[in-house]
């Protein structure tokens, strides 16, 4: 069965029933320049849209629908894998556009290690005198890093059960374990101790990251492409200028009573 689809093979009479690859990352316009800095900015920012927006609505199902047959006990792990790679790649986004901006130099280990990328971050806002900014746009961002550094969790925790050492990962480790996050539990019997997500406070941490870290990086972009400072005065101009014009989408959503069609409806308007 033919899932790729090319030029010739398009029925543009019909275009919702297909997803276009492209479209995000070459401004609708049909080109991409990889040797523009900001390609890899805005590619960024896009991609982390679509993670973060995947998990909210995974999660929002499984919660709504009262997690039938315990279901999130499989599905979690694609969810949580698309928070830690949202949040990466936005992060990624931010340091790398505030290099642009600043006309200075980002030199970073390339690897997936979020709280690095989020330390390197918090460091070039400490630089530029932006502690408010870093305060109203990284607080749910440093929970989560927090919380993945309590249990140990590394980048590949909910892709594999064991890590590319064959080692196993924080929550299937039996008890004695290095690998196991719990301590002082009882070793006489070799078990793996039970470890869960709360899956309404993953799901407000989310929504509090996509709101407030994602209006950030949006910030940043725009002080790229279409002026401004890096300041924490411009950037609450900005916020108060999203919270004005998110009011007025408000009703938008309120007059949905469909709940699928609701979240979707709210992801499409304040996440995409």
């Amino acid at each position: 069965m033919q899932i790729f689809y090319g030029e010739k093979d398009i029925d543009y009479n019909n275009p919702n029933g297909y997803a276009f690859l492209n479209w995000r990352f070459d401004d609708s316009m049909g080109g991409n320049n990889k040797e523009n800095p900001f390609q890899g900015i805005s590619d960024n920012f896009e991609m982390g849209k679509a993670y973060m927006a995947n998990a909210i609505i995974a999660l929002y199902s499984i919660i709504y629908s009262h997690n039938p047959q315990n279901m999130a006990d499989t599905m979690v792990f694609p969810v949580l894998f698309s928070v830690w790679h949202g949040v990466e790649l936005w992060l990624k986004s931010s340091i790398y556009a505030i290099s642009l901006i600043t006309n200075t130099e980002t030199k970073m280990k390339q690897n997936h290690n979020i709280k690095d990328y989020l330390d390197a971050l918090r460091e070039r806002l400490s630089e530029l005198n932006m502690n408010s900014t870093e305060k109203m746009a990284l607080s749910e961002v440093v929970e989560l890093v927090e919380e993945f550094k309590r249990v140990d969790a590394h980048f590949d925790f909910a892709r594999y059960s064991f890590d590319r050492k064959g080692n196993y990962q924080f929550y299937n480790a039996p008890v004695g374990d290095d690998k196991q996050w719990q301590k002082g539990l009882a070793t006489d019997i070799q078990v793996v101790p039970n470890t869960c997500i709360k899956l309404e406070s993953l799901f407000n941490l989310i929504l509090g990251i996509t709101d407030h870290f994602r209006d950030f990086v949006e910030y940043l972009i725009l002080v790229i492409t279409e002026g401004g400072k890096l300041s924490d005065d411009y950037y609450e101009a900005h916020i108060k200028f999203c919270k004005n014009f998110e009011k007025k989408l408000d009703d938008k959503i309120e007059d949905e009573p469909d709940p699928l069609r609701h979240i979707i409806r709210a992801i499409n308007l304040y996440i995409l």
